[in-house]
């Protein structure tokens, strides 16, 4: 059945350069999926979850990686080879300042993917100030000014509004947990994407959602495979309300947000 070309609003939501600047997020003209008259098609991107401490890591998870998790850089290499289209680095905070940095250039230079950086605050300033060659989304709680774009965690569109406004960001509405359910979190992304398609250009940035928690929500018995299909199932929630980039933990994961997101797309 052929869709009415009715989706394009009079808007168009913020597009941001990831990577070493050949990947993008946002640029949105419609609902999701719904690019029909012209407007730009694109899936949201897939980040691979890496961390450089195993110690709280599923083990589940971790037998999905063929050994390549014990190497933080390896890792990151195995999920450009499976097809991610970034990484989400998570450094620990006791991890030494010059260490973090090397490890961040290192991913950037071997996979030349966009590249997300979880850690304290004074890694996260460290890499700011010596990574130059690469586009970073680095957490932080404000908006940046030295070239790198901040991940800012925001409760709601309020929040995302005010704190972020029309600067360069990425707004990150949390995770699904016990305290933050699907579908109070697919409504904050929802009345967000509204907002910015109505004309509110301080509603306009790229939201990314991590769907990791997925795993710790995981009942006794359950297999590798079952974790990924409700993973892949947060992803896919939050990919129809609006996500522009996901978080993930699973290749498998990974794999369904990915081929789901390119069906969706050439609707």
């Amino acid at each position: 059945m052929r869709l009415p070309k009715t989706s394009r609003t009079a808007s168009e939501l913020k597009e941001l350069r990831l990577g070493k600047g050949d990947y993008a997020a946002g640029g949105a003209r419609s609902l999701p999926f719904l690019d029909l008259d012209g407007a730009r098609r694109r899936r949201p991107l897939v980040f691979g979850e890496v961390i450089d401490d195993l110690s709280s890591y599923p083990g589940l998870a971790a037998e999905m990686f063929s050994g390549r998790q014990t190497d933080p850089a390896e890792w990151a290499v195995m999920w450009k080879e499976i097809g991610a289209d970034g990484v989400c680095l998570r450094i620990a905070d006791n991890n030494d300042v010059q260490s973090a940095v090397s490890l961040v250039r290192t991913v950037c230079d071997r996979t030349r993917l966009p590249v997300t950086v979880d850690a304290s605050a004074d890694i996260i300033e460290a890499v700011a100030s010596e990574i130059k060659d690469s586009i970073l989304m680095l957490l932080s709680d404000h908006v940046r000014d030295d070239g790198h774009i901040a991940v800012i965690g925001c409760r709601d569109a309020d929040m995302a509004s005010s704190v972020c406004g029309e600067h360069d960001a990425v707004v990150s509405f949390g995770h699904v947990t016990e305290a933050a359910e699907l579908g109070d979190l697919v409504g904050r992304i929802e009345e967000y994407r509204a907002r910015g398609l109505s004309g509110d250009r301080t509603c306009s940035n790229p939201v990314i959602i991590d769907v990791t928690y997925a795993w710790d929500a995981l009942d006794e018995g359950w297999d590798a495979r079952r974790a990924s299909m409700l993973e892949a199932t947060e992803a896919l929630a939050v990919m129809l309300a609006g996500a522009d980039m996901l978080i993930v933990r699973g290749p498998g994961a990974a794999d369904m947000a990915r081929v789901y997101g390119e069906e969706l797309a050439d609707l």
